[in-house]
């Protein structure tokens, strides 16, 4: 069920960034982004309390602006502890509130695939690839005409497990804070 829910979700919000690319004004950028950040993911094993693993990532992403959105294709990577990698591919959608000149604040939902390989200690390796959906929000300061620096936090909601003999592995909500450099070209 939530797999044909993110599908769903991942359908209306290409279909979405669609028809605001298709309005655009005059006024529009595209966007190529680096991206940084730390984030932490809620693990569960089976039979044993739940525990929180921190992860350092890094991510690029390429998307369009116009005054009041903005959308992202996008793919991180994040390593540490005991995964070998997740790795992320997905979408973006966000609405910008323009308070001032020299920043605005932005809020969003995002939606895509995650791809873990995982070695927990004294067990073996576990792959697994579940779709994501979530929501994030943060500050978008202008350094000039044609660059940004974005903070922000974002929230995906992953329901991702692997059994193998009878040991079963629950990946749930990861929450990453993230710093990224934007740059815009105007079209």
């Amino acid at each position: 069920m939530k797999n044909k829910l993110s599908k769903l979700a991942l359908a209306t919000l290409l279909s979405t960034a669609s028809l605001v690319a298709s309005s655009l004004e005059d006024d529009t950028y595209s966007l190529i982004g680096v991206e940084g950040g730390y984030s932490n993911i809620n693990i569960n094993k089976s039979g044993v309390s739940g525990s929180t693993t921190n992860l350092p990532s890094a991510g690029f992403k390429l998307g369009a602006q116009n005054e009041n959105y903005r959308v992202f294709a996008s793919v991180r990577y994040f390593t540490g502890a005991d995964f070998d990698y997740i790795t992320t591919y997905g979408a973006e959608l966000q609405y910008l509130v323009n308070f001032s000149q020299s920043a605005n604040f932005y809020f969003g939902a995002n939606v895509g695939v995650a791809n873990i390989k995982y070695t927990p200690s004294g067990d073996k390796y576990r792959t697994l690839s579940d779709s994501y959906f979530g929501g994030d929000v943060g500050f978008n300061f202008h350094l000039a005409e044609n660059s940004d620096l974005e903070l922000g936090v974002r929230y995906m909601d992953l329901n991702a497990k692997n059994s193998i003999n009878n040991i079963e592995y629950r990946f749930s909500g990861m929450m990453h804070g993230y710093v990224s450099y934007i740059y815009k070209l105007r079209t």
